[in-house]
C-alpha cells in the first residue's frame, strides 16, 4: 500500500478540501505512476458496486428476513451501491459478505427448525455466489496477510499468503462466519473466469478424519479434519480438482 493511497481514495470520494485537491491534481499531472495508481482505484469502484448489486439480486431476501427478531425494525435500503464512495465499498464489502453469509448460515443451520451439517450450510450459501462476486477483489500481499492473520487467530490455524496459495486460483478475500458458536473462516479464490472456490476452516473440535469428497448440487466438496479443526474446499469444479486442491492445502495447514 502506497502512502498516497488514502489521498487518492479521498480524491475519488470528493473528500479533499480545495487546497489539497489542487495540490494532488498537480502531482497527478506530473507523475505517471501516481496517475496509474489513481486509475486503478477509480476503475475498481464500478465493478465492486456491480458485484454487490448482483449479490443482493440473488439473495433470498424474504427467507433472510425471516431469521430476524420479530421486534427488529426493518430498514429500507438506501439504494443501489453504484453511488457509494470507493472507501465505503472497500471497507464494507467483507462485512456485507460475512453478514449476509452469517444470516444465510443461521437460516440453514436450524434456527427455523432444520438440523443440517455445517457443510450443507456452506453449500447453501456458496450457491449464491457468481463469477462477479469476488473477481473485482485483488488485495496485495500486505492486505492478504492482515486478513489471514485475523482469520487464523479466530480458528486457531496459522495462515499465510504462501500457505493458502493454490495453483490456477487467485486469492480475493478472507472473512469470518460462525456455525453454532464455532468460528468458521472462509478464504475465497477465483479462477481465471471468476468462478469462486472457497476454503472453509471451522474450529469444531472434530476428531481427526481422512480426506473425503462428494458432489452436492452442482458443487464439489473435499474435506478433512485435524487438530480439532475441519477444513473444506468447495466450488463449481470437478470433484477430482477439489480433492487435488484439498490435498495441496492438507500438507500446509
Amino acid at each position: 500500500m502506497s502512502d498516497d493511497d488514502p489521498e487518492l481514495v479521498a480524491l475519488i470520494d470528493n473528500e479533499l478540501d480545495e487546497s489539497r485537491r489542487t495540490a494532488l491534481l498537480a502531482r497527478l499531472a506530473a507523475d505517471e505512476p501516481l496517475r496509474q495508481r489513481y486509475e486503478e482505484f477509480r476503475q475498481t469502484g464500478a465493478p465492486l458496486a456491480t458485484s454487490l448489486d448482483e449479490l443482493l439480486t440473488q439473495a433470498p431476501l424474504a427467507r433472510l428476513r425471516g431469521v430476524l427478531p420479530a421486534d427488529e425494525p426493518l430498514r429500507r435500503p438506501s439504494g443501489r451501491f453504484a453511488g457509494i464512495a470507493l472507501r465505503e465499498l472497500a471497507a464494507g464489502i467483507v462485512g456485507i459478505l460475512a453478514g449476509g453469509a452469517a444470516a444465510w448460515v443461521a437460516l440453514s443451520l436450524g434456527l427455523l427448525g432444520e438440523r443440517q451439517d455445517w457443510r450443507r450450510a456452506v453449500v447453501e450459501y456458496t450457491n449464491l455466489y457468481t463469477n462477479e462476486t469476488f473477481s473485482p477483489l485483488n488485495p496485495d500481499a500486505s492486505l492478504q496477510t492482515i486478513e489471514l492473520n485475523a482469520l487464523g487467530a479466530r480458528v486457531g490455524v496459522n495462515l499465510t499468503p504462501e500457505s493458502v496459495a493454490l495453483p490456477g486460483l487467485r486469492f480475493t478475500v478472507a472473512f469470518m462466519l460462525a456455525y453454532n458458536g464455532a468460528p468458521l473462516g472462509v478464504v475465497a479464490y477465483v479462477d481465471p473466469s471468476g468462478e469462486p472456490v472457497l476454503l472453509c476452516i471451522i474450529a469444531n473440535d472434530a476428531p481427526d478424519a481422512p480426506m473425503r469428497s462428494e458432489r452436492r448440487d452442482n458443487l464439489s466438496l473435499a474435506w478433512w479434519s485435524r487438530g480439532g479443526r475441519s477444513r473444506l474446499v468447495i466450488g463449481r469444479i470437478p470433484e477430482e480438482r477439489a480433492v487435488a486442491l484439498a490435498q495441496t492445502l492438507e500438507k500446509r495447514i
